[in-house]
């Protein structure tokens, strides 16, 4: 079952007080709520707090300022904005702050204090959410808790059925819990609750595949062709799930094209499958993924990203990851090779214009500072400057460049080529760690890699030793007469990771199963590692040794 929170966003205000420039910013931080971008609409909502300038407008700008604290698990600032709210008698809106601040109270698990407040609440509407909210935040709280403050919250329906519930799961009462049994059945007759809950199928495991498979437009997602780097990864899932349900573990699927348009990712999440998934796959844009976040943030179902490395809008929530490791932990990784295996200080570091590959290049720039290395080149490259960059630094065969270690983070396929004929002219004993996508490229044979000083980071790099992997490339072949991309190995083994992680004989509580299965062996990888993290904390780095890759 899950909980519907009733928390008004769109509260009236006397708009006619100000002008349209005024209140622009004041909008501007509602429609970033509504993105789920919660940590900016707070920074647009301040100066509208002030009540000497904006009057009655303030109070609600302070609610949703609190709204926004509570979303982004700021719960102390959230309760120091919202009590002294609830105390003004100038807010109309009294019973919805009481509601949000027991919210906060439940979060922390501060029961008594949440279901006090739930208690003063007049609205009968919002009284019977905070319902709902009560019977989804006490599922886990001891039966002699319930029991001991039955006599206080015995109107609170959402308490009730939730004793009820742990009652009948004991196998043997005793003669006081019977009683307790026998008036909770008086209180409230076999009703099923809370209104509109989903009840879930704990046999079968439900995913929602949210893609954007036209992500230049248009709606025929059947004549995609083989570049299309969604479909390839889409290939990959699909093949992993064939192969579940062939071997008879329960497993419910339905895939939507958001078409990269928002008006129909609206009309997905509206979708009555969507609150009944376990978990969610995709989508991989931006603007699209922080719709989906915020969807799975408000009905606690899983969400996962399975192509991004790009950290910032996870941070904070509950049920959002990266299927791939982030920039911070691949920096982290970098940094703890350097340390151990590279004796000089001095780093040079060269990263192409993408989002990934600049934020990249930051965090190695600030862990690497933060222990004594110092950066002696940093710049931004792109085929038609890379031997220039090469040139700056001295890189060549006579060991005489300025750097002890040189970073290329891009996987423009133009600059591997390049530096590729460097390596191969200058025979460079300088390491050089570029990204482990460029083992996948398709002019780069083995021996070309072995033979020169090059360094892969691990990125869930596939194992190419695994026997695994052949039989999943054999029979991908067998079905699409074509071998998988790399993106069609990431949906394969994205769907290892979540069917092995929550499935019918381990439940579905996906958070406490990955803390328990700590790092686990990929399939097709080098291995996943979720432990305490949102991301995949594994990041291998990887060098040609006699033809294999070897983990230093």
């Amino acid at each position: 079952m899950r909980v519907i929170f009733f928390l008004f966003l769109f509260l009236t205000f006397f708009s006619g007080a100000y002008s349209q420039d005024q209140l622009a910013e004041y909008k501007r931080a509602k429609t970033l709520m509504g993105y789920g971008n919660y940590k900016d609409a707070m920074e647009l909502l301040r100066p509208f707090m002030d009540e000497n300038e904006f009057g009655g407008l303030s109070n609600y700008a302070k609610y949703h300022f609190a709204y926004s604290a509570y979303q982004n698990n700021q719960l102390e600032l959230m309760k120091s904005v919202l009590q002294p709210l609830i105390e003004n008698k100038n807010f109309d809106k009294n019973d919805e702050a009481k509601y949000l601040l027991a919210m906060a109270f439940f979060k922390e698990e501060s029961y008594t204090n949440a279901l006090q407040e739930i208690e003063s609440i007049k609205d009968p509407l919002i009284y019977k959410e905070a319902e709902k909210a009560s019977y989804h935040f006490l599922q886990n709280v001891s039966v002699s808790f319930l029991v001991s403050n039955l006599s206080k919250f015995q109107n609170n329906e959402g308490f009730v059925l939730t004793l009820k519930d742990q009652l009948e799961k004991q196998s043997i009462m005793s003669t006081d819990e019977k009683a307790v049994y026998q008036k909770l059945k008086s209180i409230v007759p076999e009703e099923q609750f809370p209104e509109n809950a989903i009840i879930k199928n704990t046999q079968v495991l439900d995913i929602a595949i949210i893609l954007p498979f036209n992500y230049a437009g248009g709606r025929d997602v059947k004549n995609l062709n083989s570049g299309n780097f969604v479909f390839e990864l889409y290939q990959g899932i699909d093949f992993a799930l064939k192969e579940y349900k062939n071997k008879g573990i329960g497993i419910n699927t339905k895939t939507f094209d958001t078409q990269r348009n928002m008006s129909n990712l609206q009309m997905i999440l509206e979708d009555p499958f969507m609150l009944q998934a376990d978990m969610i796959i995709g989508p991989v844009y931006p603007d699209e993924t922080e719709i989906v976040m915020a969807f799975s943030e408000k009905y606690d179902i899983p969400f996962v990203n399975p192509l991004s490395n790009i950290e910032d809008k996870i941070s904070g929530l509950e049920f959002s990851y990266l299927f791939r490791p982030s920039v911070s932990s691949l920096s982290l990784g970098l940094v703890d090779y350097m340390r151990k295996y590279i004796e000089g200080k001095n780093i040079a570091l060269a990263y192409s214009n993408s989002t990934r590959d600049e934020y990249l290049a930051n965090h190695i720039i600030e862990s690497s500072s933060k222990i004594g290395y110092n950066v002696v080149k940093s710049t931004q490259i792109s085929n038609k400057n890379i031997n220039q960059f090469f040139a700056d630094i001295r890189l060549k065969r006579d060991s005489q460049s300025i750097a002890d270690i040189v970073i290329i983070l891009s996987e423009d396929p133009n600059v591997a080529s390049s530096t590729f004929g460097f390596m191969e002219s200058q025979n460079v004993n300088t390491p050089v760690v570029v990204l482990d996508s460029w083992l996948y490229l398709n002019f780069a044979s083995f021996e070309m890699l072995e033979n020169q000083n090059f360094v892969f980071l691990g990125n869930n790099t596939i194992n190419f030793d695994s026997p695994e992997l052949d039989e999943f490339r054999n029979s991908f072949f067998e079905r699409h007469l074509v071998f998988p991309s790399f993106n069609s190995h990431l949906g394969y083994e994205l769907i290892y990771w979540i069917v092995e992680t929550i499935n019918p004989s381990k439940g579905f509580d996906f958070r406490k199963n990955l803390n328990q299965l700590g790092f686990k062996s990929g399939k097709i990888t080098y291995g996943l590692d979720f432990r305490n993290s949102y991301n995949n904390r594994y990041v291998p780095i990887l060098k040609l040794e006699n033809g294999i890759l070897q983990t230093k």
